[in-house]
């Protein structure tokens, strides 16, 4: 299972492994606040800063934030495969907005994991031996 926190949300005894999303260690983050730290499924500053400021919609952000996502199509498949033997706690910036920043990581692997799900089910139909 996949959750998705902001880094002030309390730990909780159900979060299983904590992977901070973020492009440096948070100050007020204490080391022990997260069990591995992925910046490279952070989201890009710019438009986090732009959420932030009102300056971007939720909306336009979650889809810059996809769009920066798709050339680790493969890491997020793997992140989404670890994720069906154990729970995962995505850990990114604070809340925009009651909006959860990394709930956009959650959803996109989600999607890759539908896909995934489909293409093998059309392979199996068309394959036999599949």
């Amino acid at each position: 299972m996949l959750i998705a926190k902001s880094i002030d949300e309390k730990p909780g005894s159900d979060d299983g492994y904590r992977l901070l999303l973020t492009h440096a260690w948070p100050p007020k983050l204490p080391a022990s606040g997260a069990d591995g730290f992925n910046p490279e499924l952070a989201p890009p500053l710019e438009s986090y800063q732009a959420l932030k400021e009102g300056k971007m919609s939720y909306e336009q952000f979650a889809a810059e934030y996809e769009k920066a996502l798709e050339p680790k199509a493969e890491r997020l498949r793997r992140l989404n495969k670890q994720a069906k033997d154990f729970t995962i706690t995505l850990l990114s910036y604070p809340d925009v907005k009651g909006h959860k920043i990394a709930q956009v990581v959650v959803d996109r692997c989600r999607k890759l994991g539908a896909d995934d799900s489909a293409e093998s089910k059309i392979k199996a139909l068309q394959d036999p031996k599949a």
